[in-house]
């Protein structure tokens, strides 16, 4: 018959056992929700890159339920997902998930400032993007920095922001036209003038550039050049129409109100 000694050497063989038995399952559980999550994220990226932006956030959330799978990595891209979709209040919700887990994270700053900045909460937008966009540095940052900048009438700093996303991406004819519209706002009109002129002798050169040019001449009195500039393939009635409008916006009497104009003309 064992003894009591012997029982008790039985009990910790099964603990010395069971722990390691104990510990391969977590780890397999762990692995598992590590492969799903991955999954789940290739997935959403994949939708993401073909535009459906909608149901990339939808597969985004799916990888945030995962257990420990609501890092601040995915709450970005969720927010990025439901800001490319145009759920802007979605959008806030995810980047101040992921700020909460990293107050300093630039892409989450990046993201919730211009989801602010499409919400018209323009001050709150200049506030995260101007912490976002010198750590970040890239065309965009500061293009959105510089908008919300003009937005507050800031022109100085607007151009300066603009300014820099040119240098980042000098070939780029809509970052050329965004600073010459912002240097039109800040009162420099012959350097916007100069540059529009530039942007529009390209053979790239598009409509838009083209009536950025009407809006900066007419911004800088030259309301004649504007009337007699050739304009490949604008009706008399269109090119009338655009010097009216940019005679309108140049007689709003501040800056701040006049990118306001000139982002809805923009938009028309």
């Amino acid at each position: 018959m064992p003894c009591l000694h012997d029982k008790e050497c039985l009990m910790r063989c099964c603990v010395r056992l069971t722990i390691p038995m104990l510990c391969s399952l977590l780890a397999a559980c762990a692995s598992t929700q590590s492969a799903e999550e991955s999954r789940l994220l290739k997935l959403a990226d994949d939708i993401a890159a073909h535009g459906d932006y909608a149901t990339a956030a939808s597969m985004y959330e799916r990888a945030a339920e995962v257990p420990g799978g609501d890092g601040v990595d995915i709450h970005v891209r969720l927010g990025d997902a439901k800001l490319a979709a145009g759920d802007f209040l979605g959008a806030v919700d995810s980047y101040r998930a992921a700020l909460k887990q990293d107050i300093n994270n630039a892409d989450a700053l990046f993201g919730l400032g211009s989801a602010q900045l499409r919400l018209g909460k323009v001050e709150s937008a200049e506030r995260n993007l101007r912490h976002a966009a010198p750590k970040i540095d890239t065309p965009a940052a500061w293009s959105r920095l510089g908008a919300a900048q003009a937005l507050l009438g800031q022109g100085d700093a607007s151009v300066t922001d603009f300014s820099r996303a040119v240098e980042l991406a000098p070939d780029d004819a809509d970052l050329q036209t965004n600073l010459a519209v912002a240097q039109a706002l800040a009162g420099r009109g012959s350097e916007a003038v100069a540059l529009m002129r530039d942007v529009t002798a390209s053979p790239l050169a598009e409509e838009r550039h083209f009536r950025s040019l009407i809006l900066v001449l007419v911004m800088a009195g030259d309301d004649a050049q504007a009337q007699s500039i050739r304009i490949p393939d604008m009706p008399v009635s269109r090119r009338q129409s655009l010097i009216e409008r940019a005679q309108q916006i140049r007689d709003i009497s501040t800056p701040s109100e006049q990118a306001r104009a000139i982002g809805l003309a923009m938009n028309q």
